[in-house]
């Protein structure tokens, strides 16, 4: 790669370890310049700047630090590891997220990227990586004859409009990288769905910051612009692709957890809406209000085979030779990276030859089941090989339908409180176990502890199966901490809830005391208090992250009650209060000050006489 930059004109910067021709402008883009400082400063400061470095997520703090830091970044390419072989060229760069993982990959990354900092940074990221050459360069000015096995678009198609000349700038751009190409090279696109479900809901247009926007196409041709999946399949059937194949990656693309095959979307027999609607509350970038529940909304978009229309990204792989793109069989990819290296887990769900379907575990770390790690004191990490797929409905789901309709009570979610208590229950009869479930102080095994709502899949005969047994504590875990730890998974899992019939207004904690309450299981709250303890405890050792104040976060944050049409009618509402208040507030001093102006311009009228008086007995 480097003899090829140098027959190109380009120069290696001695001070920043990149490629760049010698009277070189930036692009205008970035994310601030106080912002990448910092994000340079981190990463060069970084002694473990791996793709899945625990130092570095440490610091991911807001939305530029998640973005350009966080090891979620790189599981949009996760699912094509065994293709990101030869040449790789990476357009946009940014600031080496994706750069470091390809190059971990083994293959010889040449990463272009627009802006001379952020080429930099990415360098910087993939410093000990001799594999990787970083190039400051707008795409549409690289010169260059070499034919690349893998062209990556992640997150820049979109700016094709701002970057690349011509007609349609984005077919453009998609006809070069195509001459670019091997004859069976392949070309891997992330880009958002002009159509997303989330943006329906209320979330504003990513690039332009306005809700509504994409969907109504207000697109100038001096702007980012989005596209539907028909839109993006004829651009690339006119660009001279004649394989693609498009996965949706849930909550989206830039911080994927799940990603659906097409063929994942087809099956009857598994479910793919589960990725979306669960994956949900974890985009960071959705409002505070939302138009209606993602949570509700998502089986039925599935329901009517419209899930891959309407996913909020797409990502797509496409080639200039017919070929199988995704391995047949492979139906989703699911990733659990927000973890110390140790306990980072891939699964991969599959159906062979028409067979049944099956789940594949891997871990992402060094953990070979002899580390420390393996061995915890407190708790044990489970990855086996494979395991069964169980088709039906996490029993979470259930209590989502009840909590987010407006006029819900705590009797309605204790019954279902002691419907999963009584789930659990069962799990424990085989062992010959004798639990009381009517204690919150009765003592379960620690291979309960994955025993949630989440991990219970009622299936269509009304059965329940436990799945993804990923944890174990070494000692006995109370019913009570059970129950408060399944409450607060299911809180983090939900973008709104209904008004409650007994309260307009209700935090976290008195969610959890008035359940806990409602179905007889009463504790003190100093046993609150030792249930987030551990939780925090176990948290830490898994995340490497210190627990926030879990205590503070329940009695303090409100649940999200109000959807974005109900926020809006109570801020008028507040609005009017407030503009009333004025008024009278305007009100009364008018009168005071007519007040205050007779009893100032009484005695004012009288000097103002006396004065005269005088003036006239001086006159005559």
């Amino acid at each position: 790669m480097r003899s090829l930059l140098q027959q190109s004109g380009y120069i290696l910067d001695l001070a920043n370890k990149i490629w760049i021709q010698p009277s070189y402008q930036d692009i205008a883009y970035n994310d601030g310049d106080a912002v990448e400082t910092r994000i340079g400063s981190i990463i060069k400061q970084t002694l473990d700047v791996s793709a899945l470095s625990t130092e570095l997520r440490l610091h991911c703090g807001d939305w530029a630090t998640l973005y350009h830091l966080s090891g979620t970044r790189a599981n949009i390419m996760r699912p094509f590891e065994n293709v990101l072989k030869g040449d790789v060229l990476e357009i946009g760069a940014g600031c080496g997220a994706i750069t470091r993982y390809l190059g971990e990959c083994g293959a010889n990354v040449l990463a272009l990227e627009g802006s001379a900092r952020r080429a930099a940074i990415a360098r910087s990221r993939t410093r000990d990586l001799e594999n990787v050459t970083v190039v400051a360069e707008k795409f549409d000015r690289f010169q260059c004859d070499h034919q690349f096995d893998v062209i990556t678009l992640i997150g820049v198609l979109e700016y094709a409009n701002l970057f690349t000349t011509g007609e349609n700038p984005p077919l453009a751009m998609l006809e070069r990288i195509r001459a670019l190409l091997k004859p069976d090279g392949k070309l891997i696109i992330a880009i958002e769905n002009q159509l997303g479900l989330k943006y329906f809901s209320g979330s504003p247009e990513d690039h332009l910051g306005q809700p509504i926007v994409g969907i109504e196409g207000r697109y100038r041709k001096d702007q980012p612009q989005t596209f539907g999946r028909k839109v993006l399949a004829r651009m690339l059937e006119q660009a001279g692709f004649a394989a693609f194949e498009f996965l949706a990656p849930f909550p989206d693309y830039k911080l994927a957890v799940s990603i659906i095959t097409e063929e994942g979307f087809s099956n009857k027999d598994f479910d793919a809406a589960g990725f979306a609607w669960q994956n949900a509350r974890r985009d960071p970038q959705l409002p505070t209000y939302c138009n209606f529940s993602l949570e509700l909304a998502w089986p039925e978009v599935f329901q009517n085979e419209l899930g891959l229309d309407l996913a909020n990204s797409f990502l797509i792989i496409a080639s200039p030779t017919v070929q199988q793109l995704v391995a047949k069989g492979e139906l989703a990819y699911h990733y659990s990276v927000d973890r110390i290296p140790e306990y980072c887990k891939e699964t991969v769900f599959t159906r062979r030859d028409g067979g049944d379907i099956h789940v594949k575990y891997r871990c992402l770390g060094t953990w070979n089941g002899n580390t420390d790690k393996a061995n915890d004191p407190r708790i044990r990490f489970i990855c086996p090989d494979s395991g069964e797929y169980i088709f039906g409905t996490p029993l979470s789901l259930e209590l989502i339908r009840i909590v987010t309709k407006d006029g819900w009570s705590f009797d309605q979610v204790a019954r279902f409180v002691w419907r999963y208590l009584s789930i659990a229950e069962a799990f424990s009869r085989p062992a010959n176990m004798q639990v009381s479930m009517a204690s919150p102080y009765a003592e379960l095994p620690g291979d309960f502890f994955d025993v949630v709502p989440q991990n219970i899949i009622i299936c269509e005969d009304g059965s329940a199966s436990f799945i993804d047994k990923e944890w174990q504590l070494t000692f006995p875990i109370e019913v009570g901490h059970l129950l408060f730890r399944s409450l607060l998974l299911l809180m983090s899992s939900i973008t709104r809830f209904g008004r409650p019939a007994s309260q307009a207004v209700m935090t976290r904690y008195q969610f959890i005391d008035g359940i806990f309450a409602a179905a007889g299981l009463r504790v003190q709250e100093g046993d609150y208090a030792r249930y987030i303890s551990l939780e925090g405890d176990i948290q830490q050792r898994v995340s490497g992250r210190a627990a926030e104040d879990l205590l503070t976060w329940l009695k303090d944050e409100p649940l999200p009650i109000l959807n974005l049409s109900q926020a809006l009618t109570e801020r008028e509402r507040q609005i009017t209060c407030m503009n009333e208040a004025v008024a009278e507030r305007d009100e009364r001093i008018t009168c005071m000050l007519n007040s205050m102006s007779w009893r100032l311009t009484k005695p004012l009228r009288f000097v103002q006489k006396w004065l005269t008086g005088l003036k006239n007995r001086g006159d005559s």
